[in-house]
């Protein structure tokens, strides 16, 4: 069992690799208002074991788990995928009905695409 958990950390790990500056970027005030706002109307925003907040940073124990949601939302905000498709990871990734009424809340949140760029400024 310890084995496959750590199995399951490290692939959240690799796959948070994919966006380096995914906690420090500066230039994606858009996207950062966006997550802030997603996690004030749609308190508790609970992904996983995560609940997001305003700001957020994440504790040790949950930077991968993190960094696989934010990659995912960036990828929604910045249109690399659409709402359908995000429901459907985060939903694969977290599990339970928390999640899922979490990530509906956040995609209804969604900018309309015109109103969003397709990369941080």
């Amino acid at each position: 069992m310890p084995t496959k958990i750590a199995l399951w950390i490290g692939s959240l790990a690799v796959l948070a690799g994919c966006a380096p500056d995914q906690f420090s970027n500066v230039k994606a005030t858009g996207f950062n208002a966006f997550v802030d706002q997603a996690a004030d109307e749609c308190a508790p925003l609970q992904v996983g074991p995560m609940v997001i907040t305003r700001n957020y940073y994440p504790p040790n124990y949950a930077e991968a788990q993190y960094g696989v949601w934010l990659d995912q939302t960036s990828n929604l905000y910045y249109k690399r995928q659409s709402p359908e498709a995000y429901i459907e990871n985060i939903g694969n990734l977290f599990p339970g009905e928390r999640t899922a009424v979490a990530t509906r809340c956040l995609v209804s949140k969604l900018p309309p695409p015109e109103q969003r760029p397709s990369a941080p400024r």
